[in-house]
Parts: structure tokens; sequence; C-alpha cells
């Protein structure tokens, strides 16, 4: 604002130097001379600051510039990066959930095949105990009171 308005004297003051000039008669050299040298060490001052700020801003512009490109840049970097990362992520997320998978069926194998063998296992005590049995009851007459007590310790075995 204030350059602005030290602007506008300046325009008035030349226009009040047409409005001096009549024909016939020259202007006062001295008034006009001095008043013309404050005006150029007015527009001087004016012109100079003016070009300071301007050279300034145009600085200031460059160096925000150059700041914005070097982020921008940094994000591409940073923006590669997140990309390598996420794929390699997945491609970990892949071989853990086909893993995950494969364990899984071999889980369910491992717990069939326990199954089975338990079975077995059941028929096999189950056979031994009859085995036993028949041989209890073949053991002669003599040994009744002994087979007596083998049959009901087997008989709990069952139960």
């Amino acid at each position: 604002m204030q350059a602005f308005d030290r602007t506008i004297p300046i325009n008035t003051s030349v226009l009040e130097q047409e409005s001096n000039f009549t024909f016939g008669s020259a202007p006062n050299s001295n008034d006009t001379s001095l008043e013309t040298t404050e005006q150029e060490n007015t527009l001087t001052v004016e012109d100079s600051r003016r070009l300071r700020r301007m050279k300034s801003n145009r600085e200031s512009a460059r160096r925000s510039r150059m700041r914005k490109r070097i982020h921008l840049e940094e994000l591409g970097i940073q923006l590669d990066q997140l990309q390598a990362q996420n794929h390699d992520l997945r491609t970990q997320l892949r071989s853990v959930l086909s893993r995950s998978s494969l364990v899984r069926q071999e889980n369910k194998r491992l717990q069939i095949e326990a199954l089975l063998f338990k079975k077995r296992l059941d028929e096999a005590q189950t056979l031994l105990i009859i085995n036993r049995l028949h041989r209890v009851n073949n053991v002669p007459q003599n040994f009744q009171a002994f087979r007596r007590g083998q049959v009901s310790a087997l008989a709990s075995l069952i139960v």
C-alpha cells in the first residue's frame, strides 16, 4: 500500500508540471529540476525497494519450488519402496496361506489316522481279553478258584 501511495503523488506532480507549462513562457528551471531530482530519488528508492522485494520473492518462490520438487521426489521414492514392500508382503501371505492349507490337510489326515489306530488298538485289546478268557475257561478243575478271580479281573477290564 505504501508503495502505491507514494506513486500517486509522483504522477500528480508530473501532471502539475504539465499544467504549469504555458505557451510563450519558459517554466522555472530551478523548481522543475528540484522536483525532478526529488522524484528521481523517490523513484530510485521505491524502485530499489520494489526490485529487492521482487528479487527476494523470486528467490523465495524458487526455493519453494525446489523444496516441493525434492518433496515430490522423496514421495516418489517412498511410493516405490511401499509398492515393493506391498508386493513382498503379498507374496509372503500367499506362501503362508498355501502352507497353512497344507498343514490343515496334514492335520486332518493325521486325525483320521489316529482314529484308525485307536480303533485297531481297541480291537486288539478286545481280542486279547477274549483270548485270556478262552485260556481261563480251559484251565483244569483244581484251578477253579484262581479262574474265578481271573475272570472277574478280566471282566473289569472289559467294562
